[in-house]
């Protein structure tokens, strides 16, 4: 029972890694493919689960008291926390322009549709972001930011497990989605290539490095909380296999096979669930996809400041030892607020491209990152060099972390050259 009253930066980072983008991934996977492909997601969310908890496991167990993974990146390279901090902050910029719209699109619907839709969501878009600027400058914001994951991820269990109780589901073919094959390409995604960017994508993401920010806010900073941090992080992971089947459930068993819906925009994820399960369905769908942003975009501008003011600290300060933490320096405010939660806004205008279109681009420009993260978490974790000599990765846990990174660097290869 102490280890469950103590959790709360997985739940956290999960709900963030949630988000917008893998309601849309599992759903256009579900239709796409049916059952076939869902044990992909699986193995991409333990796949994550061991990639974070590498990260977990250097913050706790280095042997120089590094307090952060972008000070173990600065003795790799002095520049590279600088390189590190400014992608990822850009990178979470992108995040923060569909994941805000999404929400105000979400509770667009929830109160009725109030208005004409493009300006109404541009409007709801500005009081949420309102009502978060308030909440995160009343101070305490890690356990304002962990007490509505712990809330949201609740909801969303029990809102799409209702989906999916409503609908029902062919247990014969989830069983052999959950079996290593590959159909035939379907659609415009190879099943390879969508297999590649489901699992390779999760461990060069950027939104990886905030875990160990929001262990260092709740007090985890030694080898003795190994163990908690392992568990933290399952569960959360756990958390987000289940949402994420759920959906999957729902979009394979109503749109598979000529469902007749193309996924892009928001509401058509509505139409699907609202064929799957009836009247309640885009009910669900509303309160499911508000709860995994507002959770999210709050998370996202709190983090991803810290990841670069922290980077920036390192490789300007010529010390990596010499550390402050972040939150405490006079420009996260205004990079905070300014930057990851009102330019944004701009996004929510009318004019601005629509949700899936900037769903997807978020994660695909995410994939920048993903050679550099791995092979830095790789190096950091392996040797004792940097490592407690008992906390170094045994040889079965650097050969996990290279077939995972190996994954990743052709998946960043292929989303790269589809880019280009």
């Amino acid at each position: 029972m102490e280890y469950v009253r103590a959790l709360g930066p997985g739940i956290l980072v999960a709900m963030a890694w949630l988000s917008a983008g893998d309601l849309v991934s599992a759903s256009v996977s579900g239709s796409t493919y049916g059952y076939a492909l869902m044990w992909a997601l699986v193995l991409a969310l333990f796949a994550r689960f061991f990639f974070v908890s590498a990260i977990g496991k250097y913050v706790l167990c280095n042997n120089s008291g590094d307090p952060s993974i972008l000070t173990g990146f600065g003795r790799l390279w002095r520049g590279l926390p600088m390189l590190v901090g400014v992608i990822a902050f850009i990178l979470g910029f992108t995040y923060q322009t569909y994941i805000i719209k999404g929400a105000a699109t979400a509770l667009w619907h929830l109160l009725g549709g109030i208005g004409n839709r493009e300006w109404g969501i541009f409007i709801f878009a500005v009081l949420l972001v309102g009502v978060t600027i308030f909440m995160l400058l009343r101070g305490h914001q890690y356990r304002t930011l962990e007490l509505i994951a712990r809330v949201s991820v609740g909801i969303l269990m029990v809102t799409f497990f209702i989906a999916v109780v409503l609908h029902g589901f062919d247990l014969i073919a989830l069983l052999r989605g959950l079996a290593f094959r590959l159909p035939a390409d379907e659609g415009g995604f190879g099943a390879v290539l969508l297999v590649a960017a489901i699992i390779g994508a999760v461990g060069g993401s950027a939104a990886n490095l905030l875990y160990p920010y929001f262990m260092q806010d709740k007090g985890w900073d030694r080898p003795a909380y190994r163990k908690l941090q392992i568990f933290d992080l399952l569960t959360g992971i756990l958390a987000m296999v289940f949402i994420n089947l759920c959906v999957w459930i729902v979009a394979a068993e109503v749109l598979a096979g000529g469902g007749g819906i193309a996924i892009e925009e928001a509401e058509d994820l509505a139409t699907m669930m609202g064929r799957g399960v009836g009247a309640i369905g885009p009910l669900l769908l509303w309160i499911g996809l508000f709860f995994v942003t507002f959770t999210s975009f709050p998370a996202y501008s709190f983090g991803f400041t810290k990841v670069l003011l922290d980077g920036v600290q390192r490789t300007l300060s010529g010390q990596i030892e010499t550390y402050e933490n972040p939150e405490n320096h006079r420009a996260f405010k205004w990079l905070q607020i300014g930057v990851l939660l009102i330019v944004p806004l701009l996004f929510s205008l009318p004019m601005a491209p629509n949700f899936i279109a900037l769903t997807i681009a978020g994660n695909a420009l995410g994939a920048i990152t993903g050679p550099i993260i791995i092979v830095g978490v790789i190096v950091l974790t392996t040797s004792k060099k940097y490592m407690l000599p008992e906390y170094a990765n045994k040889w079965w846990e650097t050969i996990a972390l290279l077939i995972i990174g190996g994954i990743g660097l052709w998946a960043t290869y292929g989303v790269v050259a589809g880019l280009l």
